[in-house]
């Protein structure tokens, strides 16, 4: 599919979610998860508690968790986010036909959206750590994002490269955190990972 034509299906898509999926009863409850994932709220707390009442794995999940939030909004918003410079849907140019915005407008660049990449780049490690929760996890991290076109300030693709950006970001925490594993800085047991020998 040629670039113009997914441009146009990322337009038509955010229109779409504008007039089709919005209702009066889910808009306060959205403006709450979208304000959860502003600067990793919800992830930060998330691995407080971890930290602070947790065992050497929760511990260890926590600090990744955190670590791949961080990495994933310096890459999106420092680097990223200033290279595109994609315009926010609600500007001049913007498919317009919006009805409100739920929020303060945010800045002004859309792609990728840094509420779904620190989501899911935090959502991750903790996935690994505690793979029964981990559907809890993902919902909540793909909720995150939805809400993010949901108020009106990102486009659908925005959001998949978002996710996308934070899935790759936590891999590289991960990694590093076997690689520090297997020089013996870390032992591999606290995060939920034996390595063979």
């Amino acid at each position: 599919m040629s670039r113009n034509r997914l441009s146009h299906l990322d337009r038509y898509l955010y229109v779409l979610s504008q007039h089709k999926l919005r209702a009066r009863w889910a808009n306060v409850l959205m403006v709450r998860i979208t304000q959860s994932g502003t600067k990793g709220t919800i992830w930060i707390v998330v691995s407080v508690v971890l930290f602070v009442f947790g065992n050497a794995r929760a511990r260890s999940a926590a600090l990744a968790s955190l670590c791949s939030l961080l990495l994933a909004e310096g890459v999106i918003n420092i680097v990223l986010k200033p290279a595109i410079a994609r315009e926010r849907p609600y500007s001049p140019r913007g498919p317009g036909r919006l009805r409100l915005l739920l929020i303060k407008a945010p800045g002004a660049h859309s792609w990728p959206s840094g509420h779904a990449g620190s989501s899911m780049a935090a959502a991750v490690p903790l996935v690994v750590a505690y793979p029964r929760f981990g559907l809890i996890f993902l919902a909540l991290a793909a909720l995150i994002g939805f809400s993010r076109v949901y108020v009106g300030v990102h486009y659908p693709f925005d959001v998949v490269a978002g996710a996308i950006t934070g899935i790759l970001c936590a891999v590289v925490v991960l990694i590093c955190i076997l690689a520090l594993t297997r020089m013996g800085w870390l032992p591999g047991s606290d995060f939920g990972v034996v390595l063979p020998t």
